[in-house]
């Protein structure tokens, strides 16, 4: 906390467990799923006009999780999205190309970090506007390699940038919205398998 302006940044949700282990060759949400462990859903009027929700006001969406492709490099692909229906990806928020794994003989983690700002308040369907930019890195878990940067399979990590902060994402500001992660591997062939273990919600002002 700063003691600048009488507020600070608030945990909206924290995931309370991990989230199912994603193996599928098609998008699949790894955040919550189950009755035990739901997905996160963003209240609709979030973002309504009311005292400290107007343009400007954010969200930031961290966390991360293991993943493996024991035997062979497989290709995999990481999305955020808003959605109105639970684990169907409707709105974007930031993703990654199509990354090519290595094969990983040890434990490989991820972690990733979002900023969503409104920058349009917008009453009409899709009349709401969010900057988005962001991050998501792959690396080996536990590391205390010395290694060469920009080479992950040396044991260093790779980031990669996501978001698209030059085009914003139209929403509706009235419309309830699930937050959540997804992943997609390209084929099941030799397990490959990723977990989102953490995942955080904050609204920061």
């Amino acid at each position: 906390m700063s003691f600048l302006t009488g507020t600070q940044a608030e945990c909206i949700y924290s995931m309370p467990a991990s989230g199912s282990a994603v193996t599928a060759a098609a998008i699949t949400a790894m955040s919550g799923a189950t009755a035990a462990n739901p997905p996160f859903l963003l209240p609709g009027g979030f973002f309504n006009p009311q005292e400290g929700t107007r343009p400007g006001k954010a969200l930031i969406l961290k966390g991360g999780g293991s993943w493996s492709t024991p035997t062979a490099a497989r290709t995999t692909a990481f999305t955020v999205g808003m959605d109105t229906a639970a684990g169907t990806l409707g709105l974007t928020l930031g993703k990654t190309g199509t990354l090519t794994t290595p094969i990983t003989t040890v434990t490989w983690g991820f972690d990733f970090e979002l900023l969503a700002t409104l920058t349009q308040q917008g009453a009409a369907a899709s009349g709401g506007l969010l900057n988005v930019i962001g991050w998501v890195e792959y690396g080996q878990a536990n590391n205390a390699a010395t290694g060469t940067i920009g080479t992950a399979g040396a044991g260093n990590a790779s980031r990669f940038l996501i978001g698209t902060p030059q085009t914003a994402v139209a929403f509706t500001t009235t419309t309830p919205y699930y937050l959540e992660v997804f992943n997609t591997w390209d084929a099941v062939t030799n397990a490959p398998t990723i977990t989102l273990t953490n995942f955080n919600v904050y609204c920061v002002n």
